[in-house]
């Protein structure tokens, strides 16, 4: 395989992750977690602080400069708030289970 057939694979490969990842800026990103925490607490009241901490580093990380950083922090705080829904969904079918009758 030539040099130039080369770059052009390794420059998909590596621009696949971005392309999957979404539009919208960062901003937006981090914005949509953020809205998608807030309502997951109002709806279901389960809140993980972990994904407090993911949002505010995401924030911080934009603030600094770090705009790859900053989305992948955002993506990894949208991951916990689907993690939490899921969590939600299973104590809300189960809870029954454990206690005693």
């Amino acid at each position: 395989m030539n040099q130039g057939m080369k770059a052009l694979v390794l420059g998909l490969a590596l621009s696949a992750p971005l392309a999957v990842a979404g539009n919208g800026t960062t901003a937006e990103h981090i914005e949509a977690a953020t809205a998608a925490y807030k309502q997951l607490a109002k709806d279901t009241g389960y809140q993980w602080t972990v994904t407090v901490k993911a949002i505010k580093a995401a924030q911080k990380a934009l603030k600094e400069g770090d705009d790859a950083g900053a989305r992948k922090l955002a993506h990894q705080a949208m991951d916990l708030v689907e993690a939490t829904r899921k969590q939600a969904k299973i104590e809300s079918e189960t809870w029954q289970m454990r206690v005693p009758k």
